[in-house]
Formats: C-alpha cells, sequence, structure tokens
C-alpha cells in the first residue's frame, strides 16, 4: 500500500494542475480518493518538415510543399491557427533591389490565400492530434508564387 500512495504523488505532482484531492476512505487495506479540478483547454504547435530549397520561381506558378505544422490539442478538437507574412505576403529577394514576389498560401485543403491583404485566421480547421502521449498530426503548408516569368 505505501508504495502505491507514492506514486500517486509522484503522478500529481508531474501533472502540475490544480487539484483537491480528498481521502473518502481508509478502511480495509485500501485507500480511495476523490479527485476534483480542471484541466485548461491547451495546444501545442511545432514545425514539421520544413527544409525547402530551390523553390520554382517561373511563369508556371506550380504550387509547392513548404513544410508542415504539427499539432496537438487535449480539447480532442481540431484547432484555429492564423498565420501572416513578415514580408506582407511577398517573397523578397536577398538583392539590392529587394525584388518582391506575390504568392498564396495552401493550409491543407484550404487554398488561394492572400496575405498581402493581412492575417488569415484557419477557425477549428486545422487538425489537431489529441492522444494522452502528446502525438501530432500535421498539415501540410503549400505556397503558389504568382509569377509572370519576368
Amino acid at each position: 500500500m505505501h508504495t502505491s500512495i507514492k506514486n500517486l504523488s509522484i503522478v500529481l505532482a508531474i501533472a502540475s494542475m490544480p487539484l483537491a484531492a480528498n481521502v473518502t476512505d481508509l478502511s480495509g487495506n485500501e485507500a480511495k480518493f476523490s479527485f476534483e479540478g480542471a484541466v485548461e483547454p491547451a495546444c501545442k504547435t511545432s514545425s514539421g518538415t520544413n527544409t525547402v530549397t530551390g523553390l520554382t520561381l517561373d511563369a508556371s506558378q506550380k504550387t509547392q510543399d513548404i513544410g508542415t505544422l504539427d499539432v496537438w490539442c487535449n480539447t480532442g478538437e481540431n484547432a484555429t491557427t492564423e498565420y501572416s507574412s513578415a514580408n506582407g505576403g511577398f517573397l523578397v529577394a536577398d538583392n539590392a533591389q529587394g525584388s518582391k514576389l506575390a504568392y498564396t498560401l495552401n493550409i491543407g485543403d484550404t487554398s488561394g490565400i492572400d496575405l498581402q491583404s493581412g492575417t488569415y485566421k484557419h477557425v477549428k480547421a486545422t487538425v489537431a492530434g489529441s492522444g494522452i502521449a502528446g502525438e501530432t498530426k500535421a498539415t501540410s503548408l503549400k505556397i503558389t508564387p504568382q509569377s509572370n516569368g519576368v
């Protein structure tokens, strides 16, 4: 009995959430506990496969993978994610002219998102893992350069 109570204490310490525990019965050779508490909704994200080099930036306007966004939430629901562009919806060359090339973004099955007009909110549409071990689900991210070949 002593060992199982020690293990229970360790689990509670790791959980690090506000809980109230009361011993409700000490009869026999068991101890019964009642727990109350709340787990706040939370999500975690990480950049998945994002090692893109050599994008095709010609008149073909070919849609190209740029990586994934990996998401896990404790709610069991899809996540709301928000996207913006550091360069106002343009790819900017590292040259003296600061050449710009507009692009659109695809998030999973949602395509043609123009970030020139500001932030895009993908409401409850980004797939999210929800397992107790924290396994994420990946959403593909793609861009389509809006080039005319010049």
